[in-house]
């Protein structure tokens, strides 16, 4: 057992001092501790008397915790049944799974190194302090009761899906049974929602809600009981909690039982699990799809080669081929068939509100900064051949990103003219709304270039999410002022321009990103990490 922890502390030791050669990473994980420090400072100076304020109905934060728990224990219990989870990385393979350890302590390792690393992740939960207390009147109690309920959910949820994998793993009934159960309690959870949804005569909604409000809910597996633990902590009802509490030990004790078990050998069932999730983390680090199965792909002729292109041109020809390949219609894809039906569906509801326009707008906006940034054109910055085509470095920059700029002309296009016919929005104002969203994501592939001069090769998706928002506070916020302060000063026959000066001021951003980084494939060496 001193092994063990000696590998813990010096784990932790080894990343602490690895942060000397990453200052980047060090100056993110001081602003994100500040940025907690200020938040729960903010929320401890925040006077909330209830006397005087409506706060939200409590019982959305129980369907929420309930849906969480409920999605966790289905997720799962279908990750077991097909790959499993696991509790180790390659490395702990290559130390521990060779030594001669109890297999019992080496469990415990991988369970206390699991929860460190969960407590860490879980952090996000306590940026809503100050939300959660101006809208819910909740204190620290109750925000770290939050917290720590996530944090059981989540280990005793992989948990659950090792033993799965391995009760169920080469054996097609047992599958088949596990299968058979877990959509048998879905459909009574279904059936009785409906049903008391009838009786009551209320909405699917409130049906929803006092479901999650109700008694019995909490003794649900994972989801009930994480509702019943924390309405326990806000009504002080300590049974409750206790129980809670007794629930989740009780099968997490079951799991490491039947994991440990007389002469049960989980190491290879484990093994297979880690090696799956190696594969995966190093095939989203170098931008390619991870199968399991090696499936034949057909592929024509005529689509062999590059074919056209030359020098730079020929990047932006191969991405087109790729494209194609996925989908014949090259720029239309699924997001754009989903981004459509979502925008007729809000056209629908809103009726030519202005503001509502503008809403599907930013809605669309905030979901395409996501799939820019972590989407696949960072990784092209990263090919070796970028680097060996002899061009100007501006060129070849053009040429990766041609593609990532075109899409959202076209998605932008479909998608407004959808809002249009389905009454959101007037022809003029659906123009200009398609301008802002093709040139605002423009500005979300010059900031994606930008990432990579500033923070490397392949950013960390933290430091990338974190420095992304800084970028978006930059650029954007003068762009939103701007068209603000226009639309303020214009009459209401000429409102379609207020977004003018936000698309005017993302495509002189994005230029000026180009020229300042368009020399980076020349000065950067390339670098598979």
């Amino acid at each position: 057992m001193k092994a063990l922890l000696y590998l813990l502390i010096t784990q932790l030791k080894n990343r602490m001092l690895a942060l000397k050669k990453k200052p980047a990473l060090l100056i993110l994980y001081i602003f994100i501790a500040l940025m907690l420090f200020l938040v729960i400072f903010v929320s401890i100076m925040m006077e909330v008397e209830s006397t005087q304020l409506n706060f939200a109905d409590e019982r959305v934060i129980y369907m929420i915790l309930g849906g969480i728990g409920l999605l966790f224990l289905g997720t799962f219990i279908t990750t077991g049944l097909s790959t499993g989870s696991t509790l180790f990385t390659m490395s702990d393979v290559g130390l521990l799974f060779v030594a001669p350890i109890s297999s019992k302590k080496i469990l415990l390792y991988g369970l206390v190194s699991t929860l460190g690393k969960t407590i860490l992740a879980s952090f996000f939960i306590l940026y809503q302090i100050v939300n959660l207390k101006a809208n819910f009147g909740y204190g620290l109690k109750e925000i770290l009761a939050l917290y720590l309920i996530y944090v059981i959910i989540t280990i005793v949820g992989q948990l659950l899906s090792i033993a799965t994998y391995i009760y169920s793993n080469g054996n097609t009934k047992r599958k088949k049974v596990i299968q058979t159960v877990l959509y048998f309690f879905a459909g009574i959870f279904l059936v009785t929602t409906l049903i008391i949804q009838r009786n009551q005569q209320v909405s699917l909604y409130e049906t929803v809600l006092r479901i999650a409000d109700s008694s019995w809910f909490g003794y649900v597996p994972v989801g009930g009981w994480a509702v019943m633990f924390f309405k326990g902590i806000v009504e002080g009802a300590i049974f409750d909690v206790l129980l809670s509490i007794l629930c989740f030990t009780i099968l997490s004790i079951l799991f490491v039982v039947f994991l440990t078990r007389g002469t049960a050998d989980y190491y290879e069932d484990v093994l297979h699990s880690t090696e799956i999730t190696h594969q995966k983390l190093k095939a989203a680090k170098e931008g390619k799809k991870y199968s399991q199965r090696n499936r034949k792909v057909k592929v024509k002729d005529n689509e062999y080669g590059l074919q056209k292109g030359k020098g730079a041109s020929a990047i932006a020809y191969k991405n087109i081929l790729e494209m194609k390949r996925k989908s014949r219609l090259v720029y239309i894809n699924g997001y754009t068939i989903i981004a459509s039906i979502g925008a007729a569906i809000a056209g629908y509801n809103i009726k030519g509100e202005v503001i509502g326009a503008y809403t599907v707008l930013g809605a669309l906006l905030y979901l395409q900064f996501f799939l820019t940034a972590f989407g696949p054109f960072k990784f092209e910055l990263a090919k070796p051949y970028i680097y060996l085509i002899p061009e100007k470095s501006i060129k070849k920059l053009l040429a990766v990103s041609i593609n990532s700029i075109i899409k959202p002309c076209i998605d932008g296009v479909i998608i407004f003219a959808v809002l249009t016919i389905s009454g959101g929005c007037n022809p003029l104002t659906a123009i200009f709304l398609a301008l802002a969203y093709a040139a605002c994501c423009a500005l979300f592939v010059g900031m994606t270039i930008l990432y990579q001069r500033v923070l490397g090769a392949q950013p960390n998706m933290l430091a990338k999410a974190f420095v992304g928002i800084g970028l978006i506070a930059v650029f954007l916020g003068p762009s939103i002022i701007s068209s603000v302060i226009v639309a303020a000063m214009l009459p209401d026959a000429l409102l379609f321009l207020s977004s003018l000066p936000f698309t005017i001021c993302c495509i002189l951003f994005t230029i000026i990103i180009f020229l300042l980084c368009g020399n980076m494939l020349d000065k950067v060496e390339y670098s598979e990490k």
